[in-house]
């Protein structure tokens, strides 16, 4: 019995499952992962007030204390998060109060931009950030 030893036969391979898979994944991972809403908030700087509110009548101010650890404070009263706004609607009262939030140089953003928020939907005055 003779057996002969032919090479065998290579067949060209084809892409089409390959990029079937590829595009399965691309449908996966975009169903799967989170969109992010991203907002922007208002922010008046220190700085940026200038001759005008210096003849403005005087306004109270109110200072939101934000430090690294997610501490806030409230003219120096510590306080939540989640009663911010209410904290800042009892310091504004009647009148306008100007709102400063000064941050302590480790703050998170998040944070900083958390207190920005709760004095802007509080809405007792203009917001003011200062470092």
């Amino acid at each position: 019995m003779h057996i002969s030893a032919r090479a065998p036969r290579h067949r060209a391979m084809s892409m089409t499952p390959l990029i079937d898979v590829v595009f399965l994944l691309l449908l996966f991972f975009m169903l799967a992962s989170t969109f992010a809403r991203f907002g922007s908030v208002d922010v008046t700087l220190a700085r940026e007030t200038g001759a005008a509110s210096r003849q403005a009548a005087p306004m109270r101010n109110v200072l939101i204390s934000v430090r690294e650890d997610g501490f806030y404070a409230v003219d120096g009263v510590p306080v939540e998060l989640a009663a911010l706004g209410e904290r800042l609607n009892e310091k504004g009262g009647d009148d306008e109060a100007r709102v400063i939030v000064r941050a302590s140089s480790g703050a998170v953003a998040q944070d900083i931009v958390s207190a920005v928020d709760a004095a802007r939907r509080a809405a007792i005055g203009p917001v003011l950030l200062v470092h």
